[in-house]
């Protein structure tokens, strides 16, 4: 081997280690910042069932996409090649897969409540398409990941756009997570 590709191998391996360690870095600063685990919320006493097992979705489900968030806030400071202007690393394809499964599953838990059930989610005042448009989003990310070869780059501003679109998704669970907590329903003792 040459002497000059060995002085480039050496010049790009310390580039690498240099952009990894200032990664770890701002880790260490800045996961503090990250959004945390929330707090379950207490079932209201008169919910009806499938609507206590929404709430409950919901809660388990927005945890999941508050992880995934996580996990792409860590890649987008913690990944080498983000001051180049990509990202290559698999925990940022995770995320999207893990979010995207988060999404699919409260939409199909929405999509299983009853006529009723779905009056009284209107008559609170949530419309559920908000977030079925917004996963559709999610859901053209998911395809552009899964057909990316391995280490194939994604533009750091699609995968800040991406965590927007979970930060949106969290958002209109936690409105659905407080609109079924003030649940007053027809008190089971009165006529």
């Amino acid at each position: 081997m040459s002497a000059i590709v060995l002085l480039l191998l050496a010049i790009y391996g310390s580039a690498r280690l240099t952009l990894w360690l200032r990664g770890q870095y701002l880790l260490l600063h800045e996961q503090k910042q990250f959004p945390s685990v929330p707090t379950r919320p207490a079932l209201p006493q008169h919910l009806p069932t499938s609507l206590a097992l929404l709430l409950e979705c919901c809660y388990s489900e927005r945890v999941k996409l508050i992880e995934s968030i996580r996990a792409i806030a860590r890649v987008l400071i913690t990944d080498p090649d983000v001051p180049l202007g990509c990202v290559r690393d698999f925990r940022y394809r995770v995320a999207v897969f893990n979010a995207w499964a988060a999404a699919s599953r409260w939409i199909r838990t929405v999509e299983s409540l009853d006529e009723v059930d779905r009056h009284r989610l209107a008559a609170l005042g949530f419309d559920p398409q908000t977030f079925v448009r917004t996963s559709e989003n999610l859901g053209v990310t998911v395809r552009e990941t899964s057909r990316a070869r391995a280490l194939e780059p994604f533009d750091v501003d699609g995968v800040r756009l991406t965590r927007a679109t979970l930060d949106v998704l969290v958002r209109e669970l936690e409105r659905v997570e407080s609109r079924l907590s003030a649940f007053f329903g027809e008190h089971p003792y009165r006529a």
